[in-house]
């Protein structure tokens, strides 16, 4: 029966067809139905029938007249796209174009590297001391073979590796930015010199990657010892000419098409070889590195976000002194409150909403607005450590066995074992979600108008329209969602391998719902922003400080104001992708390091995750504000 694989929104179906003769039209609908079937709110469609789109092959991008049938317009288990009439073009079909080369010593990539490599900015090249300690450590195995000595992995096992096809049911595939971080990894740890791999084979490899010739990986089927055996595999595979494979020239198809559409042969592998390929922790790390870099970038531009709440609700930047911070001295919480001073320091960014309450009767803020640089700080730190982890493991030789060129052996060990990076991924998603965590409950301030003293939920003529009433079920609900995914993955445990593989990491699943937490901190973060923004119009004519003013200009270039009901969904969605662009941090970011020269005698800038205490050394003065002067 053939069987066709269609992408639909950003999800992979499998489509049987019992008939040949059924139309392109009909394999379109029913991927639709699969994909509304799969989703709460059936993706937005009242039914299949209203949807209008057509249909592309994923190889070429070739459109598909929706009157041909599938027997004569695809081949068994090809693969298309349809694509919604209204959405933009599928962006793991977009051909990205390199700036220049990253060369790789297997000692010093970072995880910006690795994302950047993922987003096709970079080719690969070796450096010259990696090629010698590969070429040093494939000569240990060449004479291993040679006097044919019993080594696990060298001369036995994994001979028919090569004519061994995997299984390719489990999960839909990686993106191509994912698929190519992974296969990047990968050759980082080649590179090291500890695998064996012949340099031959290696370049080979290179070539693939810098070609972008990207393997079919299922995302799920690692239990993260003995490394990532299944994805691996799989990335593998299409190296080697088997299963399917991906580029932006060719598309879907068999993966010794794909290869030979850009010139390059299927991989021959040598004794040692397939062990190299398959053995190690790069999935878990990999996915692990987008997750850090987007926590940094969501953790920075949260504080900005919360800054904009606090305008909005006319709270007080009293619980940002510096010597409050002083006594308490985490980097985290100086840094956040740092932020928030420069975002909100009057002496230097006069604000017409806070000079409107100076004289008010309150005496402090909630926790959720005067706890933020203990609550976000942490949130930072736990990035900080989390990323020092990774960046080490991303570094590491992960194989077994080990190949020492320096003492020509070779050792069996556990460095595949994932549970380093599981743990700290794990650590992770639980310190990333409090950012949603306290931004819903900001959320709730700025609808409530007994907390906020604005219009209920944020609109006029409340009643007739309902403003951000369910945008704020939207984001309690990513909460809610948040709470169970944070349950560590990495506490599991499940002997496989006929008990020789009697304790592993679960790791895969660990850094895939650390991604899923941190898209769910994006998203509850962009409502907020909405929100403040929103709650900006009620105060008008009024304005706020000059670098919160240009965030809400941001936001008013892709957003308009909330005037009545309307569908909410692209809104959020577009200031989520300000957020995943770090368009928030960019615009106030000059705002914040300039405020850090004039503060911080002869400082430097601070990276996202890497904070100074320098930040406490300003005088207690620098830190006070105007507003709620009846404190003083």
């Amino acid at each position: 029966m053939p069987r066709y694989t269609v992408h639909v929104r950003g999800e992979w179906l499998a489509v049987p067809c019992l008939n040949s003769t059924n139309t392109i039209e009909w394999l379109g609908k029913e991927a639709v139905r699969r994909y509304m079937k799969n989703k709460p709110d059936n993706g937005g469609f009242a039914s299949v029938e209203e949807v209008k789109f057509y249909i592309r092959r994923c190889k070429g991008l070739g459109l598909l007249d929706l009157d041909d049938t599938v027997g004569d317009a695809l081949e068994d288990n090809e693969f298309v796209e349809v694509v919604i009439e209204g959405d933009i073009m599928s962006p793991d079909f977009i051909p990205s174009q390199p700036e220049g080369y990253i060369s790789l010593d297997g000692n010093s990539l970072t995880t910006e590297d690795l994302v950047n490599l993922g987003k096709g900015l970079y080719k690969i090249k070796l450096t010259p001391e990696a090629e010698a300690k590969v070429k040093q450590s494939r000569e240990v195995i060449e004479r291993i073979v040679k006097e044919q000595t019993v080594v696990y992995g060298i001369t036995t096992g994994f001979g028919k590796f090569a004519r061994t096809v995997i299984p390719n049911s489990v999960g839909k595939p990686l993106t191509p930015e994912r698929s190519r971080m992974l296969l990047a990894l990968r050759i980082n740890v080649l590179a090291k010199g500890y695998s064996g791999i012949s340099l031959e084979t290696l370049e080979q490899v290179i070539k693939a990657f810098n070609a972008s010739c990207l393997p079919y990986i299922p995302e799920k089927g690692t239990v993260g010892a003995s490394g990532d055996l299944a994805p691996l595999s799989h990335l593998a595979l299409g190296l080697i000419g088997e299963g399917k494979m991906w580029s932006p020239k060719s598309g879907w198809a068999d993966a010794k098409y794909v290869l030979e559409a850009h010139g390059l042969k299927p991989i021959t592998l040598k004794p040692k070889e397939g062990l190299a390929l398959i053995n190690g922790t790069q999935m878990i790390t990999s996915l692990g590195c987008e997750a850090v870099e987007r926590a940094g970038a969501i953790a920075r531009q949260a504080d900005i976000i919360a800054a904009l709440t606090l305008e909005v609700l006319k709270g007080t930047t009293r619980a940002f002194d510096t010597d409050i911070h002083a006594v308490r001295p985490h980097r985290g919480q100086a840094e956040v409150a740092f932020r928030f001073r420069s975002l909100l320091d009057s002496d230097h960014h006069p604000s017409e909403i806070a000079e409107s309450h100076r004289f008010c009767d309150r005496v402090q803020d909630a926790y959720t607005m005067r706890c933020c640089p203990q609550v976000h700080g942490i949130v930072n730190d736990t990035i900080a450590f989390v990323k020092d982890i990774i960046t080490t493991e991303i570094n590491s030789a992960t194989d077994n066995p080990m190949v020492f060129a320096e003492r020509e052996e070779t050792i069996s060990g556990g460095n595949f074992h994932g549970e380093y990076p599981a743990k700290a991924l794990d650590y992770l998603a639980i310190g990333v979600h409090e950012l949603a965590a306290i931004s819903e409950r900001r959320i709730e301030r700025l609808c409530n108008p007994s907390l906020s003293e604005l219009p209920a939920f944020l609109v006029t003529e409340g009643g007739l329209n309902s403003g951000f009433m369910i945008a704020h079920c939207t984001a309690a609900a990513l909460v809610s969602e948040n709470k169970a995914l944070c349950h560590p993955s990495s506490v599991d445990s499940l002997s496989t391998s006929a008990a020789t593989e009697d304790h592993v990491s679960m790791g895969g699943w660990a850094a895939r719902k650390a991604l899923r937490v941190i898209e769910h901190v994006e998203q509850v973060l962009a409502i907020e922003l909405l929100a403040a923004c929103q709650g900006i119009e009620f105060l008008r004519p009024l304005r706020t400080t000059t670098p919160l003013e240009k965030v809400y200009d941001l936001v008013r270039s892709v957003v308009r104001p909330w005037i009545k009901d309307r569908f909410m969904a692209p809104d959020i969605e577009a200031a989520h992708r300000l957020l995943v662009d770090q368009k928030v941090w960019e615009v106030a970011k000059p705002y914040i390091e300039k405020y850090r020269r004039e503060h911080i005698p002869e400082s430097r800038p601070i990276s996202p995750t890497a904070f100074s205490l320098g930040s406490l050394r300003m005088s207690a003065d620098d830190s006070h504000d105007h507003r709620h002067q009846n404190e003083l």
